[in-house]
C-alpha cells in the first residue's frame, strides 16, 4: 500500500512495541489541510499514524513502529493508555456528516493491511469512544460499524 507522507514530530520512540489495537477517530475539523496542520502542531501535541481524506487519500504521519499521540487517557479490558499498543487512524470528518464511500473504502483497505501485518483481532478494532467513553464520541454515530462488521473487520458496537 502506498501512502502520502506528512510527517508529524509528535510521537514517542519505543523498541519492539506490540501493536494490538486499531483506534478510529474523526478529525472534528473543517477540512484535511487544517486537520493535518493540527496533527503536526508542536503546541497541540497530538498526532496519528494515518489520516484518510474524504476522497480516500491516505496520509502517513507517524511510522507504525512509533507511538502516535492519538488515544490519550484510555482503557480497553485490562489495557490502559492505548497509545503504546495501537495504530491511530483519523478520518477527515467534522463529526456530523456522513463518511464518503471512497474514504470508507480506503479505511477498509488500510485496516485489512494492518490487521494482517500485526495480527490484530477484529474485537480490537475500536473507536476512540470505546476506549475513552466519558471523554470522546468519535468516530461518532454516523460511522458505519455494521458495514465493517459485515466485512469481518470489527464487531458491531
Amino acid at each position: 500500500m502506498k501512502f502520502i507522507k506528512k510527517n508529524s514530530n509528535n510521537y514517542d520512540v519505543i523498541t519492539n512495541r506490540k501493536i494490538k489495537y486499531i483506534i478510529i477517530h474523526y478529525t472534528g475539523m473543517k477540512n484535511q489541510k487544517l486537520a493535518i496542520k493540527r496533527l503536526q502542531s508542536k503546541v497541540a501535541k497530538v498526532s496519528t499514524h494515518y489520516v484518510i481524506s474524504k476522497k480516500g487519500l491516505i496520509f502517513q504521519m507517524v511510522d507504525d513502529k512509533n507511538i502516535a499521540w492519538h488515544a490519550g487517557k484510555s482503557k480497553w479490558g485490562k489495557d490502559i493508555n492505548l497509545n503504546s499498543k495501537s495504530i491511530g487512524i483519523e478520518l477527515v470528518n467534522n463529526g456530523f456528516e456522513k463518511f464518503p464511500k471512497n474514504q470508507i473504502k480506503s479505511l477498509i483497505r488500510l485496516i485489512k493491511t494492518l490487521k494482517i501485518k500485526y495480527k490484530i483481532k477484529k474485537s480490537h478494532i475500536l473507536g476512540h469512544s470505546h476506549i475513552a467513553p466519558h471523554r470522546k464520541i468519535d468516530p461518532g454515530p454516523l460511522f458505519p460499524w455494521f458495514y465493517l462488521a459485515k466485512k469481518g473487520l470489527s464487531k458491531i458496537y
